[in-house]
């Protein structure tokens, strides 16, 4: 995918890193003082106890940062350090604090695993190929120019074994149609691209594309990610295929329903945070994360990400901020400043667009008051010069702001890192 200019529309701190820049715990030894009369809570009470009497004691007001270190205690600067009762009150909060980390690691593995299962993908039975073939398959009237494809054994073709039906989104090459698989009755959302164009060099570029996109999708399994039924090459186009989503995209919903609920933008940014940790340890960014690629099941329930043709894979699986540079692939509103400036960027781009996809959801627009720019140019300097945030709507609670406020840091190596994001507190009540 392309620089979308209709979308008018990383490594980062870890939360429970002794490193932490948070402005709430300074990065030199903290002086820790126990909340109320709780200095003397013991290291090896159950974690579940110990993070429900210390919310209901230290509970952060609007104006507070929302952090792990904020439960456990506040800083206390008037103490003597010399004091052995103060030496005491820092030993245990310390090592509590130390135990809720690890727990709360723990519980997140669990969770993400527990989280893991899904549904049987249907199946079309002239979409399947075997262990080693390549997934795209070609049909018998497409040119002898694409080769490395699987040759049809049995044809797929439209009219006669797919129906194309309601167009669902259209680009400047491709279209999106629901489908119906004619012997099983499956429906299915079909992305089909036309791949010829007026050059040699241009026509290998894009096949080359697609092929990628096509082949990464084929590898991808997880509960929010869209998931490929198969893929064809017939004539002039290629054809991917994948699971239908008949909630349609969280632009979709927002466009007819209106602004989510605070609980529902909590729901679905922590399974876009789960699916983008998925993608990001698997050494892939999506690099176009907005509500129109966001699609919900039937329940409203369930999101996945979706179209993977500004994806790209990482070459190494540390969390580095910068591995490409210069590539303007995405939609302007919702792109890291870093990219647009032309600097190098990597997996905390995604994070970036995961802050702006919380504010298009809570308020139904998209970041930078976007859909008042008409001219493109003018956007795009403004949010590659821009030295604050956009706005976040004043009606967020402070626990999701304060994940928004971590995903739209300026500076990329101060995002935290998707799967990190996953432990904010403003998700626990999923765990």
């Amino acid at each position: 995918m392309t620089l979308d200019l209709h979308g008018a529309s990383e490594g980062g701190n870890s939360f429970g890193s002794s490193s932490s820049s948070s402005a709430v715990i300074p990065s030199e030894e903290t002086v820790f003082t126990p909340v109320e009369d709780k200095s003397r809570l013991d290291a090896s009470t159950e974690l579940s106890s110990s993070i429900e009497d210390l919310l209901e004691a230290s509970m952060p007001s609007a104006d507070t940062t929302v952090t792990f270190k904020s439960e456990v205690a506040v800083l206390s600067p008037e103490k003597d350090e010399s004091d052995d009762t103060y030496k005491d009150d820092m030993s245990h909060n310390q090592k509590c604090k130390e135990k809720m980390e690890a727990e709360e690691e723990e519980a997140l593995a669990i969770a993400m695993a527990m989280s893991a299962s899904q549904d049987a993908l249907p199946v079309v039975p002239q979409l399947q190929v075997e262990n080693g073939e390549d997934v795209i398959i070609i049909q018998q009237d497409t040119p002898e120019t694409l080769p490395g494809h699987t040759k049809a054994k049995l044809p797929y073709r439209e009219d006669s074994d797919w129906l194309k039906g309601q167009q669902i989104g259209l680009g400047a090459f491709s279209s999106c149609y629901q489908a119906q698989d004619v012997g099983t009755g499956t429906l299915m959302a079909v992305k089909q691209v036309t791949y010829v164009r007026n050059t040699s060099s241009e026509q290998e570029e894009v096949v080359e594309a697609l092929r990628e996109e096509i082949r990464m999708m084929s590898h991808l399994n997880h509960p929010n990610i869209i998931r490929m039924l198969g893929a064809t090459c017939e004539k002039s186009n290629y054809n991917l295929f994948i699971e239908w989503m008949a909630g349609g995209s969280v632009a979709h919903l927002l466009s007819k329903y209106g602004a989510f609920k605070e609980s529902v933008v909590i729901n679905y940014t922590e399974q876009l945070l789960r699916g983008l940790s998925y993608l990001h340890e698997n050494q892939i960014i999506h690099r176009d994360v907005k509500g129109a690629n966001l699609l919900i099941d039937s329940t409203g329930q369930r999101l996945r990400i979706a179209d993977f043709g500004a994806a790209a894979r990482l070459a190494s699986k540390g969390t580095g901020a910068g591995e490409f540079q210069g590539q303007l692939l995405g939609t302007i509103a919702f792109m890291a400043p870093e990219v647009l400036r032309g600097q190098q960027y990597g997996r905390s781009c995604d994070v970036w667009s995961v802050g702006c996809a919380i504010i298009e959801m809570a308020c139904a627009k998209p970041p930078w008051n976007a859909e008042k720019h008409s001219n493109h140019l003018a956007l795009i300097f403004k949010i590659a010069s821009a030295t604050t945030a956009p706005s976040i709507p004043s009606h967020l609670s402070p626990g999701l702001r304060d994940v928004a406020l971590r995903c739209l840091e300026l500076q990329p190596q101060d995002r935290p890192p998707s799967r990190e994001l996953l432990k904010h507190p403003v998700f626990r009540t999923t765990w």
